[in-house]
């Protein structure tokens, strides 16, 4: 008998619904499958086409649900019929949701942590048909995010990774593209925990121009001081006003560029050096080759722990996936960048 509806609760950051790609493909793929309602998150909306089918149907809500979507979404399941839904977002409301649809079959993703957290509780996960466990507390080498997903979403139970996603390149940046470039990502949150400013920036790119002819270089959406100083420094374009500054340089800022802009930026480069994140997910996809930046501020054993369980869960492990931990001293930082470009 097939399966006519199914629906995922994703409604995560963009760099978390990566994560999520090849289990939600595994369902995408599955034939006994006929319609699959996927609720996405405002932050990553715009990301819509990374699983564009003609069964999905896309439905957004916040990042943090408000009552009233609390409502809708429990009458959205009321009035439909669904026989399975994923829960690939660890959102409690979402597992208390089996309690009251006893005829659905639930699978979903959870979390175990240090002092015995769990979410949800083991009286909740008894009304789960299907659950994994994102242990946020093993003292070992533990699978990643991903893996557990696709395996969740397998008929096999195993890990499946057999999508790719390319879309064109709109016209705007067909001409805006330079040839034969890096990309890089400016994150000012972590920018400003190294106290990389301006100079070391500079620094910076005039060591990865050696390896390149262009350098394209984003930052996070909101407007800062280092949109002026962008723009003051190097050559910009706005995607969102269409102007363009030349400053003769090999160095380009792309300001408000998001959703498929992004991404064709992000995998029509010829490497993506970032901080991890977002960016480095993105690229992931279709394996493209990355430089992960992977900022650790370990100060304690407890730091130190959250961050190799972060490394473990959230890790890409794809032939051409290289990364290192970036030093507050830029020259110290150049020399680990100057051997992942000179291995090219």
């Amino acid at each position: 008998m097939s399966t006519k509806h199914v629906v995922i609760l994703k409604n995560d950051a963009v760099g978390d619904l990566v994560h999520s790609l090849n289990g939600i493909y595994n369902i995408i793929n599955n034939t006994e499958v006929d319609k699959i309602t996927i609720f996405v998150s405002k932050l990553s909306k715009k990301f819509n086409f990374l699983f564009d089918n003609p069964k999905v149907h896309i439905k957004v809500i916040n990042y943090n649900l408000s009552i009233n979507e609390k409502i809708k979404l429990f009458f959205f399941i009321l009035s439909n019929k669904i026989n399975k839904i994923y829960i690939l977002a660890p959102k409690n409301f979402f597992y208390y949701l089996p309690i009251f649809f006893f005829n659905i079959k639930f699978y979903a993703l959870c979390v175990d942590n240090i002092k015995g957290y769990k979410r949800p509780s083991s009286f909740l996960r008894r009304f789960l048909y299907k659950f994994v466990i994102n242990d946020r507390a093993a003292q070992f080498k533990r699978l990643s995010t991903e893996k557990i997903q696709s395996k969740l979403t397998s008929d096999n139970n195993v890990f499946n990774n057999k999508f790719s996603i390319n879309i064109k390149k709109s016209d705007l940046l067909k001409k805006s593209l330079p040839e034969n470039y890096i990309y890089f990502h400016a994150k000012r949150k972590i920018l400003n925990e190294l106290g990389w400013g301006i100079n070391e920036l500079k620094i910076l790119f005039e060591e990865i121009l050696k390896y390149t002819n262009y350098l394209v270089v984003t930052k996070d959406i909101e407007i800062d001081e280092n949109t002026k100083i962008f723009k003051e420094n190097f050559n910009s374009f706005d995607f969102k006003t269409l102007k363009f500054i030349d400053n003769s340089q090999k160095i380009i800022f792309f300001d408000n560029i998001d959703g498929e802009d992004l991404y064709n930026t992000i995998i029509n480069s010829k490497k993506v050096i970032a901080f991890h994140g977002m960016m480095t997910n993105l690229a992931s996809i279709n394996k493209h080759k990355v430089l992960d930046l992977f900022h650790c501020n370990i100060n304690n054993w407890d730091d130190y722990r959250n961050y190799r369980n972060s490394f473990y869960e959230f890790k890409p492990s794809y032939k051409g996936y290289d990364f290192t931990i970036p030093s507050k001293n830029i020259q110290k930082t150049l020399k680990k960048i100057r051997y992942s470009l000179k291995n090219e």
